[in-house]
């Protein structure tokens, strides 16, 4: 059986264990899974849905113990920010109107196709009745 955690780990994650969400139950998670239990088992024991073992187990593989810290927004996420907010509004434009009156007019065409093929068919099984009857 290999291991998930180091015993530098796992000493890490035995002092988040009873830490408030969303560190503590991420940690009892992971001990159990270091402990052999499987996702579905780990997730019991910890009160996390399965999704958020997976989630806190693959985000473990990728960053390790700072799995436990908080994501904080780097110098690039902020300047992104600003450069949303300084964007100007976009004005209105007729392309919306011409766009649901061309959708409008193509239903309208495929509505009236519709029609026109149901009377086609139902002029033929007319003339066959009255072909029938006589």
């Amino acid at each position: 059986m290999t291991t998930l955690l180091t015993a530098a780990q796992k000493k890490a994650c035995q002092s988040h264990e009873h830490s408030p969400a969303p560190n503590g139950p991420r940690a009892k998670a992971l001990l159990a899974l270091n402990n052999g239990a499987t996702q579905q088992q780990a997730a019991a024991d910890s009160g996390l849905s399965i999704g958020q073992v997976r989630y806190c187990l693959r985000r473990f593989r990728l960053v390790g113990l700072d799995v436990f810290t908080k994501l904080k927004p780097t110098k690039d996420s902020a300047t992104n920010t600003q450069k949303t907010k300084e964007k100007k509004p976009k004005k209105k434009s007729d392309k919306g109107s011409k766009n649901t009156e061309k959708k409008k007019n193509k239903k309208t065409e495929k509505k009236g196709k519709k029609k026109d093929s149901n009377k086609g068919k139902n002029a033929k099984s007319k003339k066959d009745k009255k072909k029938k009857k006589k």
